[in-house]
């Protein structure tokens, strides 16, 4: 009988500790998706295009049709992005299967359009095949959802892109941010 609590205890304990461990991956995994993910929009703010292309989702490049062609979108794309003054990052979902990690990062930014005060909100679609160490990330802001198949064709199917939002503020006057 005390052989059978011991295993009993111990059994319990080890699957204890493997849940204790499976969320501090995840909690690692998603702290490394954000922090790749910023540095991708950093790298997009200042003109840092060698790193942007380095941190994209390779199929996002194939589907511009090469390097060449992805940097002149994303340089023409920069000069849409100019006005924006801040950006915020939030994970919104996170998947894992047995090679790879896949999320989407929700990102809001600040403008004005029009004089008017608003908030866009797009989305990152991420992947990393390292366990979560590295990612790379597409910006579906500039694409349209339909296209994410076409981009990314081993996107999994449980993962949810929100459409691209802008949300104007009530009474906001031109130049007060």
């Amino acid at each position: 009988m005390k052989a059978v609590k011991a295993f009993v205890l111990i059994t319990a304990a080890c699957i204890f500790f493997t849940k204790i461990q499976a969320q501090q991956n995840t909690s690692d995994v998603t702290k490394r998706a954000i922090l790749f993910a910023d540095s991708l929009l950093k790298s997009f703010r200042y003109n840092n295009f060698d790193q942007y292309t380095d941190l994209s989702y390779p199929g996002v490049i194939s589907y511009y049709g090469g390097k060449k062609n992805f940097l002149e979108y994303v340089q023409r794309s920069r000069t849409i992005s100019e006005g924006i003054s801040s950006e915020n990052l939030k994970l919104v979902q996170i998947l894992n299967d047995i090679s790879e990690w896949q999320c989407v990062v929700e990102k809001t930014s600040e403008t004005l359009i029009d004089g008017k005060k608003a908030h866009i909100v797009s989305y990152l679609v991420g992947q990393s095949k390292d366990e979560g160490r590295n990612w790379t990330f597409f910006d579906v802001a500039f694409n349209p959802v339909d296209n994410v198949v076409y981009i990314m064709p081993d996107i999994f199917e449980r993962l949810s892109i929100p459409q691209r939002q802008v949300v104007f503020e009530k009474n906001s006057n031109t130049g007060k941010m």
